[in-house]
Protein backbone atom coordinates (compact mmCIF):
# COMPACT_ATOMS: atom_id res chain seq x y z
CA UNK A 1 0.00 0.00 0.00
CA UNK A 2 2.89 1.95 0.53
CA UNK A 3 2.96 2.86 -3.26
CA UNK A 4 -0.10 1.50 -4.86
CA UNK A 5 -2.38 3.89 -2.53
CA UNK A 6 -0.47 7.34 -3.84
CA UNK A 7 -0.77 5.60 -7.30
CA UNK A 8 -4.43 5.58 -7.28
CA UNK A 9 -5.33 8.66 -5.32
CA UNK A 10 -3.16 10.98 -7.69
CA UNK A 11 -4.95 9.07 -10.58
CA UNK A 12 -8.42 9.38 -9.59
CA UNK A 13 -7.67 12.97 -8.52
CA UNK A 14 -6.55 13.91 -11.81
CA UNK A 15 -9.06 12.44 -13.73
CA UNK A 16 -11.38 14.41 -11.51
CA UNK A 17 -9.47 17.97 -11.83
CA UNK A 18 -8.38 17.67 -15.87
CA UNK A 19 -12.57 17.84 -16.75
CA UNK A 20 -12.47 21.07 -14.04
CA UNK A 21 -9.85 23.20 -15.21
CA UNK A 22 -11.19 22.48 -19.03
CA UNK A 23 -14.15 24.00 -18.41
CA UNK A 24 -12.47 27.04 -16.27
CA UNK A 25 -10.06 27.50 -19.31
CA UNK A 26 -12.86 27.24 -22.04
CA UNK A 27 -14.90 30.14 -20.15
CA UNK A 28 -12.39 32.09 -18.70
CA UNK A 29 -8.95 32.50 -21.37
CA UNK A 30 -7.93 32.55 -24.72
CA UNK A 31 -4.46 31.32 -25.86
CA UNK A 32 -2.52 33.23 -28.88
CA UNK A 33 -1.94 30.69 -32.25
CA UNK A 34 1.09 29.61 -32.78
CA UNK A 35 2.51 28.96 -36.40
CA UNK A 36 4.23 25.40 -35.18
CA UNK A 37 0.52 24.59 -33.82
CA UNK A 38 -1.17 21.11 -35.89
CA UNK A 39 -4.00 21.07 -33.99
CA UNK A 40 -6.98 23.01 -34.76
CA UNK A 41 -9.60 25.20 -32.20
CA UNK A 42 -9.55 26.82 -28.80
CA UNK A 43 -7.41 23.47 -26.93
CA UNK A 44 -6.24 24.41 -23.45
CA UNK A 45 -2.81 24.50 -22.77
CA UNK A 46 -2.67 24.40 -19.09
CA UNK A 47 -2.92 20.68 -18.39
CA UNK A 48 0.03 21.03 -16.12
CA UNK A 49 -2.17 23.03 -13.66
CA UNK A 50 -3.73 19.57 -12.66
CA UNK A 51 -0.78 18.22 -12.94
CA UNK A 52 0.64 20.45 -10.32
CA UNK A 53 -2.07 20.96 -8.21
CA UNK A 54 -2.50 16.91 -7.80
CA UNK A 55 1.11 16.46 -6.72
CA UNK A 56 0.59 19.08 -4.27
CA UNK A 57 -2.33 17.12 -2.70
CA UNK A 58 -0.86 13.67 -3.29
CA UNK A 59 2.06 14.27 -1.64
CA UNK A 60 1.18 16.51 1.61
CA UNK A 61 -1.39 13.79 2.47
CA UNK A 62 0.43 11.05 2.11
CA UNK A 63 1.71 10.42 6.04
CA UNK A 64 4.51 8.19 4.71
CA UNK A 65 6.41 11.78 3.64
CA UNK A 66 8.69 13.97 5.67
CA UNK A 67 8.35 17.21 3.46
CA UNK A 68 12.40 17.84 3.90
CA UNK A 69 14.04 20.70 2.51
CA UNK A 70 14.43 19.31 -0.88
CA UNK A 71 11.14 18.56 -1.19
CA UNK A 72 10.52 22.02 0.10
CA UNK A 73 12.24 23.08 -3.02
CA UNK A 74 10.29 20.96 -5.46
CA UNK A 75 7.11 22.67 -3.90
CA UNK A 76 8.54 26.55 -3.73
CA UNK A 77 10.07 25.36 -7.94
CA UNK A 78 6.04 24.07 -8.94
CA UNK A 79 5.05 26.94 -7.43
CA UNK A 80 7.22 29.01 -10.14
CA UNK A 81 6.24 26.61 -13.23
CA UNK A 82 2.34 27.30 -12.27
CA UNK A 83 2.63 31.20 -12.11
CA UNK A 84 4.99 31.38 -15.11
CA UNK A 85 3.69 28.29 -17.39
CA UNK A 86 0.14 30.26 -17.25
CA UNK A 87 1.60 33.55 -18.29
CA UNK A 88 3.50 31.90 -21.13
CA UNK A 89 0.41 29.97 -22.69
CA UNK A 90 -1.17 33.21 -22.34
CA UNK A 91 1.19 35.82 -23.30
CA UNK A 92 3.93 33.56 -25.45
CA UNK A 93 6.90 34.82 -23.78
CA UNK A 94 10.47 35.28 -25.27
CA UNK A 95 13.14 32.49 -25.18
CA UNK A 96 15.46 34.62 -23.05
CA UNK A 97 12.80 35.17 -20.10
CA UNK A 98 12.06 31.22 -20.48
CA UNK A 99 15.66 30.53 -19.90
CA UNK A 100 15.78 32.91 -16.84
CA UNK A 101 12.94 30.78 -15.13
CA UNK A 102 14.52 27.64 -15.95
CA UNK A 103 18.11 28.73 -14.38
CA UNK A 104 15.98 29.98 -11.41
CA UNK A 105 13.94 26.61 -11.20
CA UNK A 106 17.86 24.92 -10.70
CA UNK A 107 19.14 27.39 -8.61
CA UNK A 108 16.03 26.53 -6.27
CA UNK A 109 16.86 23.30 -5.94
CA UNK A 110 20.35 23.81 -5.40
CA UNK A 111 19.78 26.20 -2.40
CA UNK A 112 16.96 23.29 -1.31
CA UNK A 113 20.14 21.22 -1.17
CA UNK A 114 20.26 18.82 -3.61
CA UNK A 115 23.65 18.29 -4.89
CA UNK A 116 25.27 15.69 -6.84
CA UNK A 117 29.09 14.42 -6.40
CA UNK A 118 30.47 12.44 -9.05
CA UNK A 119 28.83 10.50 -12.27
CA UNK A 120 29.95 7.30 -13.37
CA UNK A 121 32.99 6.94 -16.02
CA UNK A 122 31.72 4.40 -18.77
CA UNK A 123 35.57 3.57 -19.41
CA UNK A 124 35.75 3.05 -15.04
CA UNK A 125 35.95 4.79 -12.03
CA UNK A 126 34.18 8.49 -11.11
CA UNK A 127 33.91 11.42 -12.44
CA UNK A 128 34.30 14.00 -9.34
CA UNK A 129 32.01 17.42 -9.44
CA UNK A 130 32.31 18.12 -5.93
CA UNK A 131 36.26 19.03 -5.82
CA UNK A 132 35.95 23.07 -6.33
CA UNK A 133 33.72 24.25 -2.64
CA UNK A 134 31.79 27.44 -2.13
CA UNK A 135 30.30 28.38 1.14
CA UNK A 136 27.80 30.55 1.39
CA UNK A 137 26.67 31.38 4.83
CA UNK A 138 25.71 27.79 6.43
CA UNK A 139 25.49 26.22 2.92
CA UNK A 140 28.52 24.46 1.43
CA UNK A 141 28.12 23.94 -2.94
CA UNK A 142 30.06 22.22 -5.04
CA UNK A 143 30.75 24.53 -8.20
CA UNK A 144 31.34 22.07 -10.62
CA UNK A 145 28.59 20.28 -9.30
CA UNK A 146 26.03 23.14 -9.09
CA UNK A 147 26.72 23.89 -12.63
CA UNK A 148 26.04 20.23 -14.12
CA UNK A 149 22.94 20.32 -11.91
CA UNK A 150 21.55 24.02 -13.91
CA UNK A 151 22.60 22.47 -17.05
CA UNK A 152 21.00 19.08 -16.47
CA UNK A 153 17.59 20.98 -15.38
CA UNK A 154 17.71 23.27 -18.66
CA UNK A 155 18.63 20.15 -21.08
CA UNK A 156 15.71 18.28 -19.52
CA UNK A 157 13.44 20.94 -19.29
CA UNK A 158 13.96 21.82 -22.97
CA UNK A 159 13.94 18.22 -24.32
CA UNK A 160 10.15 17.95 -22.38
CA UNK A 161 9.03 21.32 -23.70
CA UNK A 162 10.02 20.03 -27.22
CA UNK A 163 8.44 16.56 -27.27
CA UNK A 164 4.98 18.77 -26.07
CA UNK A 165 4.28 18.91 -30.05
CA UNK A 166 1.69 15.99 -30.25
CA UNK A 167 -0.65 14.86 -28.22
CA UNK A 168 0.44 12.47 -25.60
CA UNK A 169 3.84 12.30 -26.65
CA UNK A 170 5.70 14.42 -23.44
CA UNK A 171 3.24 12.86 -21.19
CA UNK A 172 4.17 9.31 -22.31
CA UNK A 173 7.76 9.61 -22.56
CA UNK A 174 7.89 11.35 -19.10
CA UNK A 175 5.64 8.56 -17.79
CA UNK A 176 8.80 6.08 -18.75
CA UNK A 177 10.69 8.29 -17.45
CA UNK A 178 9.46 8.10 -13.72
CA UNK A 179 8.37 4.63 -13.98
CA UNK A 180 12.28 4.25 -14.77
CA UNK A 181 12.99 6.37 -11.72
CA UNK A 182 10.27 4.70 -9.42
CA UNK A 183 11.95 0.93 -9.80
CA UNK A 184 15.20 2.32 -9.05
CA UNK A 185 14.12 4.01 -6.13
CA UNK A 186 12.48 0.92 -4.75
CA UNK A 187 15.44 -1.17 -5.71
CA UNK A 188 17.88 -3.08 -3.21
CA UNK A 189 20.49 -0.96 -4.29
CA UNK A 190 19.20 2.73 -3.80
CA UNK A 191 16.37 2.01 -1.50
CA UNK A 192 14.41 5.77 -1.20
CA UNK A 193 11.11 5.31 -0.45
CA UNK A 194 9.93 8.52 -0.40
CA UNK A 195 11.90 8.92 -4.07
CA UNK A 196 9.60 6.04 -5.02
CA UNK A 197 6.32 8.09 -3.52
CA UNK A 198 6.89 11.08 -5.49
CA UNK A 199 7.78 8.84 -8.75
CA UNK A 200 4.49 6.87 -8.41
CA UNK A 201 2.16 9.91 -7.59
CA UNK A 202 3.68 11.72 -10.79
CA UNK A 203 3.18 8.08 -12.52
CA UNK A 204 -0.62 7.82 -11.28
CA UNK A 205 -1.03 11.40 -12.29
CA UNK A 206 0.22 11.04 -16.11
CA UNK A 207 -1.42 8.07 -16.49
CA UNK A 208 -5.00 9.82 -15.29
CA UNK A 209 -4.19 13.04 -17.89
CA UNK A 210 -3.02 10.58 -21.21
CA UNK A 211 -6.68 9.71 -20.74
CA UNK A 212 -7.56 13.33 -21.66
CA UNK A 213 -4.59 13.83 -23.59
CA UNK A 214 -3.88 10.52 -26.11
CA UNK A 215 -4.15 11.39 -29.66
CA UNK A 216 -7.88 10.39 -31.41
CA UNK A 217 -9.86 11.09 -34.21
CA UNK A 218 -11.11 14.51 -32.52
CA UNK A 219 -8.07 15.87 -31.22
CA UNK A 220 -6.81 16.06 -27.48
CA UNK A 221 -9.15 17.68 -24.77
CA UNK A 222 -6.46 19.63 -23.07
CA UNK A 223 -2.63 20.09 -23.64
CA UNK A 224 0.26 20.08 -20.93
CA UNK A 225 0.98 23.54 -21.83
CA UNK A 226 3.81 25.21 -20.60
CA UNK A 227 2.86 24.79 -16.90
CA UNK A 228 2.99 20.57 -17.82
CA UNK A 229 6.02 20.70 -19.98
CA UNK A 230 8.14 22.45 -17.36
CA UNK A 231 6.56 20.93 -14.61
CA UNK A 232 7.48 17.33 -15.59
CA UNK A 233 11.13 18.55 -17.32
CA UNK A 234 12.04 19.85 -13.72
CA UNK A 235 10.81 16.94 -12.20
CA UNK A 236 12.30 14.21 -13.82
CA UNK A 237 15.74 16.25 -13.97
CA UNK A 238 15.63 16.76 -10.07
CA UNK A 239 14.19 13.22 -8.96
CA UNK A 240 17.17 11.46 -11.53
CA UNK A 241 19.83 13.35 -9.14
CA UNK A 242 17.88 12.68 -6.09
CA UNK A 243 17.27 8.67 -7.21
CA UNK A 244 20.93 8.04 -6.37
CA UNK A 245 22.04 10.21 -9.40
CA UNK A 246 21.29 8.18 -11.93
CA UNK A 247 20.77 11.31 -14.87
CA UNK A 248 22.11 8.28 -17.31
CA UNK A 249 19.16 6.13 -16.93
CA UNK A 250 17.22 9.13 -17.76
CA UNK A 251 19.43 10.31 -20.33
CA UNK A 252 18.45 6.65 -21.96
CA UNK A 253 14.68 7.31 -21.54
CA UNK A 254 14.48 10.50 -22.78
CA UNK A 255 17.62 9.41 -25.70
CA UNK A 256 15.80 10.18 -28.81
CA UNK A 257 14.24 13.91 -27.67
CA UNK A 258 17.47 14.98 -26.44
CA UNK A 259 19.20 13.28 -30.14
CA UNK A 260 16.41 15.15 -31.94
CA UNK A 261 16.99 18.35 -30.01
CA UNK A 262 20.61 18.42 -30.60
CA UNK A 263 20.07 17.62 -34.06
CA UNK A 264 17.62 20.55 -34.49
CA UNK A 265 19.82 23.14 -32.81
CA UNK A 266 22.62 22.03 -35.40
CA UNK A 267 20.11 22.63 -38.25
CA UNK A 268 18.77 26.23 -36.70
CA UNK A 269 22.54 27.06 -36.67
CA UNK A 270 22.87 25.55 -40.35
CA UNK A 271 20.61 27.81 -41.13
CA UNK A 272 21.02 30.71 -39.32
CA UNK A 273 17.82 30.87 -37.29
CA UNK A 274 17.27 31.36 -34.07
CA UNK A 275 18.03 28.41 -31.44
CA UNK A 276 15.45 28.71 -29.18
CA UNK A 277 12.63 29.96 -31.57
CA UNK A 278 10.27 27.11 -32.14
CA UNK A 279 9.62 25.48 -35.42
CA UNK A 280 8.80 21.79 -37.34
CA UNK A 281 12.10 20.57 -37.70
CA UNK A 282 11.57 18.28 -34.77
CA UNK A 283 12.21 14.19 -35.68
CA UNK A 284 7.90 14.27 -34.75
CA UNK A 285 7.26 16.69 -37.01
CA UNK A 286 9.36 14.65 -40.07
CA UNK A 287 7.68 11.17 -39.18
CA UNK A 288 4.17 13.31 -39.55
CA UNK A 289 5.07 14.64 -43.11
CA UNK A 290 6.55 11.59 -44.23
CA UNK A 291 2.77 10.10 -43.50
CA UNK A 292 3.06 8.06 -40.08
CA UNK A 293 -0.21 9.55 -38.20
CA UNK A 294 0.08 11.15 -34.74
CA UNK A 295 -0.62 7.64 -32.71
CA UNK A 296 2.20 5.94 -34.52
CA UNK A 297 4.11 8.74 -33.92
CA UNK A 298 3.88 8.66 -30.31
CA UNK A 299 3.68 4.86 -30.08
CA UNK A 300 6.96 4.93 -31.82
CA UNK A 301 8.37 7.50 -29.41
CA UNK A 302 7.21 5.25 -26.50
CA UNK A 303 8.67 2.05 -27.42
CA UNK A 304 11.72 3.38 -28.22
CA UNK A 305 11.80 5.00 -24.51
CA UNK A 306 10.58 1.93 -22.64
CA UNK A 307 12.89 -0.60 -24.21
CA UNK A 308 16.06 1.92 -24.14
CA UNK A 309 14.83 2.45 -20.27
CA UNK A 310 14.39 -1.08 -19.42
CA UNK A 311 18.09 -1.40 -21.01
CA UNK A 312 19.08 1.33 -18.59
CA UNK A 313 17.70 -0.17 -15.69
CA UNK A 314 19.55 -3.84 -16.17
CA UNK A 315 23.08 -2.55 -17.66
CA UNK A 316 26.27 -1.28 -16.14
CA UNK A 317 27.70 2.30 -16.97
CA UNK A 318 29.67 0.55 -20.02
CA UNK A 319 26.44 -0.93 -21.37
CA UNK A 320 24.55 2.58 -21.23
CA UNK A 321 26.85 3.65 -22.77
CA UNK A 322 26.57 1.20 -25.70
CA UNK A 323 23.22 1.24 -25.59
CA UNK A 324 23.62 5.04 -26.27
CA UNK A 325 25.84 4.30 -29.18
CA UNK A 326 23.08 2.11 -30.35
CA UNK A 327 20.25 4.39 -29.68
CA UNK A 328 22.22 6.94 -31.89
CA UNK A 329 22.06 4.28 -34.77
CA UNK A 330 18.84 4.53 -34.77
CA UNK A 331 18.43 8.15 -34.54
CA UNK A 332 20.49 8.42 -37.91
CA UNK A 333 18.46 5.40 -39.45
CA UNK A 334 15.16 7.07 -39.09
CA UNK A 335 16.33 10.89 -40.04
CA UNK A 336 17.79 9.22 -43.44
CA UNK A 337 15.12 7.17 -43.92
CA UNK A 338 12.38 9.95 -43.74
CA UNK A 339 14.92 12.06 -45.80
CA UNK A 340 15.01 9.61 -48.30
CA UNK A 341 11.40 8.86 -48.53
CA UNK A 342 9.94 12.33 -48.59
CA UNK A 343 13.14 14.60 -48.87
CA UNK A 344 12.03 16.93 -45.96
CA UNK A 345 15.00 19.34 -45.61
Amino acid sequence: MLYLRPLIFSFILTCAFVPLIYWAAIKFLKWPNRPRDIHKGAVPRIGGVALIIVFWLAVFLDKNLIIDKPLWGLFIGSIVILIFGIWDDLKDLKPKIQLAVQALLALIIIGAGVSISYIRNPFGGEIRLDQWQLTIGDSHFSIIGAVFIIAWIILIINIINWLDGLDGLAGGVSLIGFVAIFLLSISSIINQPPIGILSIVLVGALLGFLIFNFPRKRGSIIFLGTSGSVFLGFMLGSLSILSGSKVATALLVLGLAVLDAFWVIWQRIKNKAPIWKGDNRHLHHQLLRAGLSQKQVVILFWLVSAAFGAIALISGTQGKLLAFLGLCAIMGSIVFTVKKLKNIP
